[in-house]
């Protein structure tokens, strides 16, 4: 009977002892699979989703354009972003055929950029003017990027 009793505390312990180190080795593979993934997060935005520069060159084109008064561009990545005011003060929506000429002149100026996205709308064309501002002065980027993103997503929420 003494022997019997041994046998199972020594089994019950084994047990315990293989369940707790097969506890840990999940957890120590699903923190390397999480670090994993915040590192690629934090690689991509830093490689990739906070490039935000002004682009003088397209608002120069742009502001040729005879119906436009004053334009603001950035870009980030492959998309430019345009603030337009119009000789006619008209804001928000931009007439199609000035929207593919302001789109035209933009893309003229950087191969990479794949997509604009133009408004008239004042807010708008008020943040945008306020970005280029800060961008051009060398302030902090990250805070003004997502600050940028949420301004882009409520102007434009059909863009990916």
């Amino acid at each position: 009977m003494l022997i019997l009793n041994r046998i199972t505390i020594l089994l019950f312990t084994i047990a315990l002892i293989s369940g707790c180190g097969m506890n840990n080795e999940a957890r120590d593979n699903n923190q390397t699979a999480n670090n994993a993934n915040v590192e690629n997060v934090a690689n991509r935005n830093k490689n990739n989703d906070t490039r935000m520069q002004v682009a003088d060159e397209a608002q120069d084109k742009i502001e040729n354009i005879s119906e436009v008064r004053r334009a603001n561009v950035i870009v980030t990545n492959r998309n430019a972003y345009v603030a337009v005011v119009l000789d006619d003060n008209s804001k928000g929506e931009v007439r199609k055929d000035l929207e593919d000429q302001i789109s035209d002149e933009v893309k003229s100026t950087d191969d990479n950029i794949r997509n604009v996205f133009v408004s008239s709308n004042p807010d708008f064309v008020e943040r945008m003017g306020d970005y280029g501002d800060k961008i051009q002065s060398g302030k902090p980027i990250r805070g003004l990027f997502e600050e940028f993103n949420e301004t882009v997503q409520r102007v434009f929420p059909t863009a990916k």
